[in-house]
């Protein structure tokens, strides 16, 4: 009987490190096919026209329940941040087709709503057409000068298709710049498998909303106020809706530079 347990022990434990050996290896597979997938966006597509067919394909649902609730998650935290009266003027970085457009609109003085598509501005400028303090216009968050100061900057399901270390930070250092005295910074970002956003890369392509929520926050010119998960658990909802992180920055104005 002892001779029995132990090859039974034996055995399970080399099914075990077979199994661990193989998984390890498919994860390996699966980070080098992403990090040709991020090589391929950065230097050999054009991210205009990759939106501008996304927009096209009706790709994005921002009008199904978890979306709503996920706006609503976001505009109940910034009222206990900056209260129920007017919130003043906000940019919004990724409008799409203008549903959270909707929302800001009945909340702020005026809202710059962007999107680098053409056809997600079209729709959005459609939808929110008998707003007069909403304006749309189409822009390229890497490569255009944000116009002007904003008490609000919204950048929402966007950063996770900002690839690189020095991007990112570009980016940062762009809104940061663009937030008024005070001004806050809403950031939602989807999680990503675990085994992307803890690979060995991470320190120079930041990806997932941990990673970047993370790498806002270690920023001296920003101050992390708030961070939770959509949903709580922070689980993916069955194979269409992937996991949210939901943060927000406050300006530090002793805070200096973004650093590298």
């Amino acid at each position: 009987m002892g001779w029995d347990q132990d090859f039974k022990a034996s055995a399970e434990g080399i099914v075990d490190t077979v199994r661990a050996v193989v998984q390890g290896l498919t994860n390996n597979y699966r980070r080098v096919r992403y990090l040709a997938s991020v090589a391929r966006s950065r230097w050999f597509t054009d991210p205009e026209d990759t939106f501008e067919q996304i927009s096209l394909s009706r790709a994005w649902d921002y009008e199904s329940e978890l979306e709503r609730q996920r706006h609503r998650r976001v505009l109940e935290e910034v009222a206990c941040l900056r209260g129920t009266a007017n919130w003043g003027n906000a940019l919004e970085l990724g409008c799409h087709d203008g549903v959270f457009t909707l929302d800001l609109a009945s909340r702020c003085t005026h809202v710059m709503a962007c999107d680098i598509s053409s056809d997600a501005c079209a729709r959005a400028r459609l939808r929110c057409s008998a707003l007069s303090q909403v304006e749309v216009a189409r822009l390229n968050v890497e490569i255009d000068t944000f116009p002007g100061k904003y008490d609000l900057i919204f950048a929402m399901d966007i950063l996770n298709y900002v690839y690189g270390r020095d991007r990112m930070l570009g980016l940062c250092s762009k809104i940061s710049a663009a937030l008024d005295r005070n001004g806050l910074l809403v950031i939602t970002e989807c999680r990503l498998a675990h085994y992307i956003q803890d690979g060995w890369f991470r320190s120079w392509v930041p990806v997932g909303g941990d990673i970047i929520v993370d790498l806002f926050a270690s920023q001296p010119a920003l101050r992390l106020v708030h961070r939770e998960f959509h949903p709580d658990a922070g689980q993916d909802v069955g194979p269409h809706y992937m996991a949210h992180v939901i943060a927000m920055y406050e300006k530090n104005e002793e805070g200096g530079t973004i650093g590298r």
